[in-house]
Order: C-alpha cells, then structure tokens, then sequence
C-alpha cells in the first residue's frame, strides 16, 4: 500500500488532513533517494509509517509524534552514511517546524476543525436522523434528512439511475441511501401531520427522486408516486393529485397499492367529507384486472369501505381470476 494513499477509520476522532500528511511527502522522497535494500528500507521507514497513521486517524499526541521523529532520526543515522542524511533531516525539520506552529494554535483554540467530506457528511446526517426518530424528534429528523437529501443531489452522477447505483459507489460503511429514502418519504409524511410545511417538502422530494433516479422498480415507483399523491391532496391541490393518481394507474395498471392509494383519499381521512362511491369506484377498478398483484389488500380495503359505508358487499363476480393470500 502506498505510504500516503488516503484512508478513513470509522472512529476517528478528526477528519482526515490531506494538507497535514502531504507535509510527509518531503522526508518520504529524501528516504527514497537513498535506495536501500528491501529490509533496511523496510526498517528506515517504519517510524514514518507510524507518525502518518497517528495524523491520518486524527486525535494524536504532539509528545506520540515529537517521539516518532526522534526514531526516525535515530534509524537515519544507523543505517545511512552520515555525509548523505542531511536532505531527510532538514525535511524532518521543516516537518517539525509546521508542526509546532500547529500545536500552538491547537493549545490556544485558534485551529479550525476540518470540514467532512460530502460523502461523510451525508452518513452523519442519515445517523443523526435515525437517532433524533429514536428520541421521537421527528421535525428536527426530517431537517437533518432534508440536508442529506441536498447532498445526495451533489453527490449523484448522471449515469447512476437508482438508489442501487448510488449506494454501490459509496460502499464501506455508508448508510444505505436504497433503504432511508424511501424511510425519509414517510417520515415526511408523518412531520406533515405536524407541520404542512412538510407537505411541501414532500411533494418537492418526492419529485426530485423521481427525476433523480428514473430507473428505480416498479415497487418503488409506486411507492413515491403515492407519497406525491398524498402529498398534494394534504395540501388542498386536490386536481393535481388526481392527475399524479391517474399516471399512476394507467402506467402501473396491475400495482394494487396505486389504486388503494387514490380510494384512500377518497374516503379515509376523518377531517374530509366521505366520497364512498368514488373509492367504491377505484378498488372495483383494480379488481377487474387480471393480472393485479396484491390483490387481497384490495378485496380486504373494499370490504372495510362498505363496513364504514354500510353498504352490503357485493359478491366477486363470477370468471374473476384471483390470487391466493400469501
């Protein structure tokens, strides 16, 4: 592995400098330049090794590293002539030197904390929003995700069209953003019942996702069209909510949830007059497709509507093909 190649530890207590280990460059080349065989080479930079790792995992001691660099110099020494170690202890100097300049300004609280990568900050802010859901801070949840999702934005490449090909180009620790975006739609949802503002922000994400990543399954699609559905109506825009319902169903003609989502609307919320027959309407739809996935949950939510509505429920109509619960 190459002496300066970056890499990250989950717990470290800083970021990553790149600026700080750059600053080893100059005592890596002067060792270079003195070609020593394979072990000898192996034993003159061992102490280099260690101080970079101490700067790279963050959270280091200026009296670990001042020990570090007298090795270093101590092992320059032994295995090297004299009347040649003069480049490599100047760069060592001149290490030191920042060094120092460094540590003062740490002891005096004037060192600025390095800002995370984008890619970090989006796993900090996913975590962050899991932990405020745990402590039933929903509002303050859905702020940290609304961020995350502008990061997300940033992140993404053209060609990568679903949340697969998001979360396989940051692999190794990231939170899975396939799983907390469709985790964050509902949470939207649920702060909407608390704040409409949400509403709004559910309905600009749910359409961002859609544009963002155009690829995704039938199930997912379903999924965020439903929200922005939702959404909408929650808002009052009722005409473009029905509009949403309807691309819905007519490009996703066999998805039973699309059609339970448009009836709900219809006749679920208590705050809204009851519009039965046009739920009735919808869920009879659904059932005269042959092919209609999931369709128990529409024969169930069709029995609870006439439950609700006191109307008798009307047989299955003969030559109807149906799916056995799973």
């Amino acid at each position: 592995m190459p002496l300066f190649k970056k890499r990250r530890f989950p717990n470290e207590p800083s970021r990553y400098d790149e600026a700080r280990v750059a600053q080893l460059a100059p005592i890596k080349a002067a060792l270079d330049e003195f070609r020593l065989p394979l072990l000898r080479s192996r034993q003159l930079t061992a102490p280099l090794h260690a101080l970079e790792m101490q700067i790279e995992c963050g959270g280091d001691s200026p009296e670990v590293n001042r020990l570090l660099l007298q090795a270093l110099r101590a092992v320059i020494r032994h295995q090297v002539d004299e009347r040649r170690v003069g480049a490599a202890l100047r760069a060592i100097d001149a290490f030191e030197k920042a060094e120092a300049a460094r540590w003062a300004l740490w002891k005096a609280g004037k060192l600025a904390l390095i800002a995370p990568e984008p890619d970090e900050r989006l796993h900090d802010l996913i975590q962050e929003g899991y932990v405020l859901l745990g402590q039933h801070e929903l509002r303050p949840a859905c702020d940290h995700w609304l961020e995350a999702w502008e990061l997300v934005k940033q992140l993404a490449e053209p060609q990568w069209r679903t949340p697969d090909d998001f979360d396989e180009a940051y692999p190794g620790g990231l939170q899975s953003v396939f799983n907390w975006s469709q985790e964050f739609e509902m949470e939207l949802g649920n702060a909407g019942l608390e704040e409409p503002a949400y509403h709004e922000h559910r309905v600009r994400y749910a359409r961002e996702f859609l544009a963002q990543f155009p690829d995704i399954d039938a199930n997912m699609r379903v999924s965020f069209m439903r929200a922005l559905g939702e959404a909408l109506w929650e808002l009052g825009r009722r005409a473009e909510a029905e509009a949403i319902y309807a691309v819905l169903v007519e490009g996703q003609p066999d998805a039973a949830w699309g059609y339970i989502g448009w009836s709900d609307q219809y006749w679920l919320r208590r705050d809204r007059p009851k519009e039965y027959d046009k739920a009735e309407a919808l869920l009879k739809r659904a059932l005269a497709r042959q092919k209609l996935d999931d369709r128990p949950n529409v024969e169930e939510r069709l029995r609870s509507l006439y439950d609700e509505w006191g109307k008798p429920a009307q047989p299955a109509q003969p030559g109807r093909a149906r799916r056995r619960p799973r």
